[in-house]
């Protein structure tokens, strides 16, 4: 009877033990698939999760935005953006960079071939000028846009997760005047 009864309680154990897991690991799937679209998904799941089961999560799967950063500051066209998995940024990076080249060297050849048969032509200045404009905005929204999208990710991640990254509670005792009392101390990370 004993050893039936110990069986029992092994294997309600066991299935809540991968019960558990298997949340975890389908909220983790979800992220990794489309955090934006399963939102809703990961919040109602995520309701089931311990706190340290929500830190694990967040800490695993958020975003920082140095190397996208870097790679859109030194090489261009968007590439840190993709490698962020910001693909709309990456995309719109992309298409100002390769328009802003195009009409530079297309005012270019133009004012090349105008020159010779007239040494103070400004034909193609004006296109050359505007594809200038176009690379530099490309180039500050490039640098920009790392920051903006890192930080609605891991707002989202958090909504959806219900978790509070900032806040921590921790058990202190003090020697005071009354004697020695607990106390909580909380404290923003």
């Amino acid at each position: 009877m004993k050893r039936t009864v110990s069986v029992i309680v092994l294997l309600c154990l066991a299935m809540a033990v991968f019960a558990d897991e298997s949340s975890v690991s389908s909220i983790s799937g979800m992220i990794k698939s489309d955090l934006f679209k399963n939102q809703s998904k990961i919040q109602e799941l995520s309701q089931n999760l311990t706190s340290t089961e929500k830190m694990a999560l967040y800490s695993e799967y958020k975003k920082d935005q140095w190397v996208p950063f870097l790679v859109n500051f030194i090489v261009g066209a968007g590439i840190g953006s993709f490698i962020e998995g910001d693909t709309t940024g990456g995309a719109i990076a992309l298409a100002g960079d390769l328009i802003g080249i195009g009409t530079v060297v297309t005012g270019l050849s133009s004012y090349a071939s105008a020159v010779y048969s007239n040494p103070y032509t400004s034909e193609g200045l004006g296109l050359m000028s505007f594809g200038y404009i176009v690379l530099f905005g490309s180039r500050i929204f490039e640098i920009i846009r790392p920051f903006t999208w890192t930080a609605r990710y891991n707002s989202t991640l958090t909504q959806s997760l219900n978790y509070l990254p900032g806040i921590s509670f921790a058990p202190s005792f003090e020697n005071g005047v009354a004697g020695l009392t607990l106390s909580y101390r909380v404290r923003l990370n």
